[in-house]
This record gives C-alpha cells, sequence and structure tokens, in this order.
C-alpha cells in the first residue's frame, strides 16, 4: 500500500467520522478493536513459579518428627475427653503416669500407661469404656513432655550448671553430648557412662557410635551422663534429697562433704534432712551434720554422701474428693495437689475461688482455671477449693412461712 492510497483512506475515514452518531461512534470503536485484535478484557496473569510436586514433597520430608511414635514414660502426663460423658472426662487436670507406670481412671481402673504410644494408650482406653459405655468416644492429649539430663565430667563448664532441660518428647546421648559441649582436649571418648536410677546403665564408645552410623541411645528423665577424662579420676557418690543425685570425680586424695554436696546441685530445700545426713564408707555408716556451713565431715574415692528425705506435707482441703494432707517429694503444681485429693467435686467446688495459704501465712485467692500450671506447693502450704454459692430452698421456704405466720399474729 503506497503512501497516496493510504492518505485517501484516511481522508475518507476522518469525513465519515465527523458524520457519525454517538451510538454510530460506539459501534465504529468496537468494529477497529476487533479488526485489531485489541482483547476487551484482560486475562489473570499466569501464576508466577507455580509450586511443583517435587517442591511440595520436599517440604514435608523436612517437616519435624511428631509425638505419634513417642513412647510414654513414668512422669509424663496427658488429657483424657470422653466425648458425651463430661462426668469421666478429665480434660482440665491432666492424669499423671505413676512410678508403677500404670494410671488409675475412674470406670476402667488401672491401665498399664509406660511403652504406649499416645494412638495405643487412647485405643486401649477406649476398649475399655466401651464395655461400660458403648457409644464413648475416649480422646487422650499428651502433655509437653520435659526431659532433665545431667551430664558432667570432660565437658564444657557453664554458669548455670550441668542440667540439661528437653521441652521434647525423647532425648538421646547424641544430642545431650551436643548441648551440654565435649571438651575434646581432655575426654576420654571411648568411655562415656550412662546411669539410670543410681546403677550404671551403659557404657558407650563415642567414637565407634560415630563411625558406625548409630544407632543413638535413648535417654530417661534424670539420667546422668558421666565424659570421663582421659586423667586419672576419684569418683565419690552422692545421693538422696540433692538436687542432682549421682557419681562424681574428685582429683585429690579426700574432699569435703558440704563441697560433695554442692557438686551434686545442693540440698532440695525444704525436702532434706540435713541434720541426719550420713557418709558411708567400705566399713561403717558416719552421721553427719551438714546444715552449717562449718561442717568438718569428708569423703574419700568410693564413698557415699546421703542425705536424708525430710517428711513434708502440703494440706488440700474444701470441695474436693478426698480433703486432707499429702506426702510431697518436690514442689508440685496445683493441678497435681487437687489431683492428690481425688479431683475437684463437681457439685460443690467453684474453681475460681481457690484460698492458697503459704507456709510463713500469707494468703491469696487464685483462679484454678488460670493458674494452675503455674503455681507450685511446697511443704507446709495449703490450698483450699471454695464452694460455689447455692441457695436451699427449703430454708428460704421455710423462712417465708414463718415470717407469714408471725405476720398474721401481729395483726390480729
Amino acid at each position: 500500500m503506497n503512501a497516496l492510497s493510504l492518505h485517501g483512506q484516511l481522508s475518507s475515514g476522518i469525513s465519515k467520522f465527523l458524520k457519525l452518531t454517538i451510538n454510530d461512534f460506539a459501534l465504529y470503536l468496537l468494529i477497529v478493536q476487533l479488526c485489531f485484535s485489541v482483547p476487551l478484557f484482560a486475562e489473570d496473569p499466569p501464576a508466577a513459579n507455580p509450586p511443583t510436586d517435587t517442591e511440595t514433597t520436599s517440604k514435608d520430608q523436612n517437616a519435624p518428627e511428631q509425638l505419634s511414635t513417642y513412647k510414654l514414660q513414668v512422669g509424663d502426663s496427658f488429657v483424657v475427653t470422653v466425648d458425651g460423658y463430661p462426668e469421666y472426662s478429665r480434660d482440665r487436670i491432666p492424669v499423671p503416669i505413676q512410678q508403677d507406670g500404670y494410671v488409675s481412671y475412674p470406670l476402667i481402673g488401672l491401665i498399664k500407661a509406660t511403652g504406649l504410644t499416645v494412638s495405643e494408650l487412647e485405643a486401649q482406653m477406649q476398649s475399655a469404656f466401651s464395655e461400660h459405655l458403648p457409644t464413648a468416644r475416649v480422646f487422650v492429649t499428651l502433655m509437653q513432655p520435659k526431659r532433665t539430663i545431667l551430664v558432667f565430667g570432660a565437658i564444657t563448664p557453664r554458669a548455670r550448671g550441668n542440667l540439661h532441660a528437653f521441652e521434647v518428647g525423647q532425648v538421646y546421648l547424641l544430642q545431650a553430648l551436643a548441648s551440654a559441649g565435649i571438651n575434646y582436649e581432655i575426654a576420654d571418648l571411648t568411655n562415656i557412662a550412662i546411669w539410670r536410677d543410681g546403677q550404671l546403665y551403659k557404657k558407650v564408645d563415642y567414637l565407634q557410635l560415630i563411625n558406625d552410623g548409630g544407632p543413638d541411645i535413648p535417654l530417661e528423665d534424670h539420667d546422668t551422663i558421666f565424659v570421663s577424662s582421659v586423667f586419672q579420676q576419684r569418683p565419690v557418690r552422692v545421693i538422696g534429697a540433692v538436687t542432682a543425685p549421682g557419681v562424681y570425680p574428685i582429683t585429690s586424695p579426700q574432699i569435703p562433704a558440704v563441697q560433695a554436696l554442692k557438686l551434686a546441685g545442693g540440698s532440695r530445700s525444704d525436702f532434706a534432712d540435713l541434720r541426719n545426713a550420713e557418709v558411708l564408707t567400705s566399713k561403717e555408716r558416719i552421721l553427719v551434720d551438714l546444715s552449717g556451713e562449718n561442717a568438718d565431715a569428708t569423703l574419700s574415692p568410693g564413698d557415699t554422701l546421703y542425705i536424708p528425705l525430710a517428711e513434708a506435707k502440703i494440706s488440700v482441703t474444701g470441695a474436693v474428693e478426698k480433703p486432707g494432707q499429702y506426702v510431697i517429694t518436690a514442689p508440685v503444681p496445683l493441678r497435681e495437689a487437687i489431683v492428690m485429693a481425688g479431683g475437684f467435686n463437681e457439685d460443690r467446688a467453684n474453681p475460681k475461688k481457690c484460698v492458697l495459704t503459704r507456709a510463713d501465712g500469707t494468703e491469696e485467692e487464685v483462679n484454678f482455671d488460670l493458674v494452675q500450671s503455674e503455681i507450685y506447693l511446697h511443704p507446709k502450704d495449703q490450698i483450699r477449693v471454695r464452694e460455689r454459692l447455692r441457695l436451699d430452698w427449703r430454708i428460704i421456704n421455710s423462712t417465708i412461712s414463718f415470717v407469714n405466720l408471725f405476720f398474721n399474729i401481729l395483726t390480729r
């Protein structure tokens, strides 16, 4: 198309354009748009970098390990909901696993809990409830476990001590050692000891464990790990009512008993009877008084320092199932104190109006629903659960009748 022809078409178009009405003008624009293939509506732009199946799978594979395979241990606690039967639900007060590994639950009695996963325990409780309540559905929720592991010996010293707390379901040896920090300059990596319940549980060659690629060793709550030194160690043992009972190495022929007590983290405040401590040797038992700083008792390698447990009690009174005094061996949370007393009396208790009286006589009002896991009871503390305010209509009716009778007598 030459310039003269294009100029003619343009002039003709302009002449026609000047003669168009408004409707004709709109129609003319529509035809022009269609002719030049201009879209009337914008399409949504394609998604930028859509996720692929490979990326999604990779994300799922990197998800943290769940507690679904975690085996319940002594000291764990869980809450239970029995759908449709609130009188058998314990969704406010966690149920603790006792030292024998069992839990006692209303209607179904004793159930062995240790060694089971949460799903397996839930299935057992469901089966037991079904024998009495066929329509019941049981749900078990594990409270977040906390594991305390003591690591000492040839490790990196730290200001807060050798106790390591882990907010996970299961703690393994390599995890505990990594948290403690091995002192590789002096550590004997072929001779790492794990103590459990006051006895040697296992000796581990750390280098062989790493070279073989495992398997890693699962630990239990309050296990003690000793990383020995390449230098000669002279151990003493500290047991009883101390923060961290275990075996501790010394480098001198003797050590003061008060220093051995400090190695174990000190006594457990109100729970230790320091006046009747004992030094156990291979030949005799020596009664010592460690209540003062000037105690002159000493320990030699192989000796044991025993701190007996003092009797400590708390009182739980008021609207609970079994009010009374209960012996404790450590500070207990408020919820556990209520469990000791059989739980709230559902007909009378007002959990929002509890009165806590400390050993020194101070009192405070607490709301159980808000602070059940924050307040701890110590020896000689008392918790009283108040009763809900209830109106006795029989007394009210009798009073009204008496007033009416008295009024009638006066009016006559």
